[in-house]
């Protein structure tokens, strides 16, 4: 058996799945917030600790554009099982605060995902 994915990787594999995808945009709209959604999809376990402190800590403009790009993303992969998560996030660990901005990828709406609070 191979190394355990991320967390990332682990949200991948489910956001791959068009039926679980559906909850989710159906989330986003009801404005569920991000950590009960990934509690709904089983991913308790992976998403803990500082990462969890993390999701936790992001402000609502933060929240607004992870919404708003997952959202497109759903609505632009329909059926399909290839959708990439819209989230720019290559952190190998968090140990604190993140900051999320919205980026764009081949014209779709993207929320990247860095280090430490940008400031203002």
């Amino acid at each position: 058996m191979g190394p355990a994915l991320t967390a990332v990787q682990q949200a991948q594999l489910k956001f791959s799945d068009p039926a679980v995808r559906l909850q989710i945009r159906g989330w986003h709209e009801e404005g569920v917030s991000l950590l009960d959604m990934v509690d709904r999809i089983g991913l308790s376990s992976e998403f803990t600790g500082p990462l969890r402190e993390a999701i936790a800590g992001l402000g609502a403009d933060e929240v607004a554009i992870i919404r708003k790009a997952m959202i497109a993303e759903i609505d632009r992969a329909g059926a399909s099982d290839v959708a990439p998560m819209p989230v720019d996030c290559t952190l190998d660990r968090v140990s604190g605060p993140v900051a999320v901005t919205a980026a764009a990828v081949d014209g779709r709406p993207f929320a990247k995902v860095t280090n430490g609070k940008a400031t203002a």
